[in-house]
C-alpha cells in the first residue's frame, strides 16, 4: 500500500467516512426537500410515503424502524400526512393495539411524481459519473452496508 493510500484510509477511519456519507445524505435530502415542496411534502414525509409505496413498512412500528425515528415524532409526522389526506391509520384486525398505515388514493397518486423527483435528484448527484463509476459506487456502498451487517451482534 502506498503512503498516500494509507493516509486516505486513515482519514476515512478517523471520521472522514461518516462526515462524507452524512454530507452526501444531507445534500440529497436538501435537494429532495426543494423538489418536493410543490407537492407539499417534506423529506421526512417523503420517507414514509416511499416506504408505504414500496411496501417496506406497514405498521407504525415498522415505519419508525425504517425511518430511524421514535414513535412520538413518527406519530406527529403521520398526523401531518393524515391531515393532507396522504395516509390513513387503521387498527389491526387481529391485534387492536397494532396501528397500520396505508396510502390514500391521493397518496398513491403521488407515486409517479415522487419517482420523477427521485430520479431527477439522483441524476443530479450522479452527474459526471460513467456507468462503470456508478456501478462501482453502488458496489462500494453495498459493501459498507454488508460490513455493518457482519459487525452487528445477533439480536
Amino acid at each position: 500500500m502506498t503512503q498516500h493510500a494509507g493516509t486516505e484510509l486513515d482519514n476515512l477511519v478517523g471520521g472522514g467516512l461518516g462526515h462524507l456519507v452524512n454530507g452526501v445524505r444531507n445534500a440529497i435530502f436538501a435537494a429532495l426537500e426543494r423538489e418536493l415542496a410543490p407537492l407539499e411534502l417534506t423529506s421526512a414525509q417523503f420517507i414514509v410515503v416511499i416506504a408505504a409505496m414500496r411496501g417496506r413498512a406497514r405498521t407504525v412500528n415498522e415505519f419508525c424502524e425504517f425511518a430511524g425515528i421514535d414513535a412520538g415524532p413518527m406519530s406527529r409526522l403521520l398526523d401531518r400526512l393524515e391531515a393532507k389526506d396522504i395516509v390513513r391509520r387503521t387498527r389491526g384486525s387481529v391485534d387492536r393495539r397494532q396501528v397500520n398505515v396505508e396510502l390514500t388514493a391521493k397518496g398513491s397518486a403521488l407515486y409517479p411524481q415522487v419517482m420523477d423527483i427521485i430520479a431527477r435528484v439522483n441524476r443530479q448527484f450522479l452527474g459526471g459519473f460513467s456507468p462503470v463509476e456508478a456501478a462501482q459506487l453502488q458496489a462500494f456502498l453495498q459493501r459498507l452496508l454488508a460490513n455493518r451487517d457482519a459487525a452487528l451482534p445477533p439480536r
